[in-house]
């Protein structure tokens, strides 16, 4: 918990301990002060969101705790009730490193609740980056119970591959875009995609580089611009809460 609001950050060897990524956090935040009381069940939440997230942006079967950590985020404040629809935005991030490599991480939204991941141990270009969140935001959604699927994303590649049919099964393909290719597939006719350019104050676009910076600072490595304002424009955003630019 830092300055009301709650985080999880996904432990796979990082560097810093949950106490003094919350202490570099504070820090580009501007928070000089810290409550040293013990974190509360919120934050034991988030914590099991992070875990349940890794293992779905890995592609792991989910287990009954995961499961029920899924569906307790995104219907807490809808009285648990599963609609049929789900309007999904997505963006993907490539950070390119100092050796050349690009480190993916995702944002999107279900039914406007925001969600991120740093993919661990996967390197790629933008449009893996892209497809990746687009699989992972209809795995979740699938999980969750949802029946219709209405996609917007800002890849024009996606879009009009699956939107226009542009489908062509004997070419050469990623391993990647078969995944998806074959997710999509098992989801027709319910699924629709549509293309939405998406701004830097978007919520995918913020979403995808705080989970980058969190990543980062846990590994004790500094930010970007751009990743330290995602890291204030999102915690304002969650502080304040509601339907605000992030």
């Amino acid at each position: 918990m830092l300055d009301g609001v709650s985080y999880g950050v996904m432990n796979t060897g990082r560097i810093l301990s949950a106490q003094e990524l919350t202490q570099a956090h504070a820090a580009v935040l501007g928070v000089v002060q810290l409550d040293p009381r013990e974190a509360g069940p919120e934050a034991k939440q988030a914590a099991a969101l992070a875990f349940a997230l890794h293992r779905l942006g890995e592609g792991h079967e989910l287990g009954r705790a995961e499961r029920a950590t899924l569906h307790a985020a995104q219907f807490s404040t809808e009285q648990g009730e599963v609609g049929k629809t789900v309007h999904i935005r997505t963006d993907g991030s490539a950070d390119k490193g100092k050796d050349g490599k690009n480190a993916l991480s995702v944002g999107y939204l279900l039914n406007a609740k925001p969600y991120s991941l740093a993919l661990h141990g996967r390197q790629g270009h933008e449009g893996i980056a892209e497809r990746t969140a687009i699989f992972t935001a209809l795995t979740h959604a699938r999980v969750l119970g949802f029946r219709e699927f209405r996609v917007q994303s800002d890849h024009k590649f996606h879009t009009r591959r699956y939107d226009e049919d542009l489908i062509h099964r004997n070419r050469r393909k990623s391993d990647s875009l078969e995944r998806l290719d074959a997710l999509v597939d098992e989801l027709q006719p319910h699924i629709h995609f549509e293309y939405a350019a998406t701004l830097d104050t978007d919520a995918p676009h913020r979403l995808a580089l705080h989970a980058r910076a969190l990543d980062r600072l846990s590994l004790g490595l500094g930010l970007s611009r751009a990743q330290a304002m995602a890291l204030r424009r999102v915690h304002f955003a969650f502080k304040k809460g509601g339907d605000v630019l992030f």
